[in-house]
């Protein structure tokens, strides 16, 4: 199962956790997994690109963790939120695959 975990602090959010693997096909034929990559990596490089965001990001093959160094702009914050929707739909569609969650920061 992917676990994508929101980061939250306070009222707002510092980040997103994102870990596992789908089971829903064998390697490189995992539409799931696909789709869930595609929306993290799309956030992460068009928020750089295009917002001007930096990120502190760790990506350890099997885990990946974004924090944001400080307040999301609206740009950032509209990719952000776009992320999140789209895997909140493949996680609708994929419940037994994947789940998204809100999680206090520790």
């Amino acid at each position: 199962m992917i676990e994508v975990e929101l980061l939250l602090h306070g009222d707002g959010i510092e980040g997103f956790r994102v870990r596992g693997h789908a089971g829903y096909a064998e390697a490189g034929q995992d539409i799931v997994c696909a789709a869930v990559s595609v929306l993290v990596y799309n956030f992460v490089n068009s928020a750089e690109r295009f917002a001007g965001a930096r990120f502190d990001v760790q990506d350890v093959g099997e885990a990946l963790t974004c924090r944001f160094p400080e307040a999301l702009d609206a740009r950032a914050k509209l990719l952000f939120d776009s992320m999140v929707f789209g895997i909140e739909q493949v996680a609708e569609q994929y419940p037994e695959h994947v789940r998204i969650r809100r999680v206090q920061a520790r």
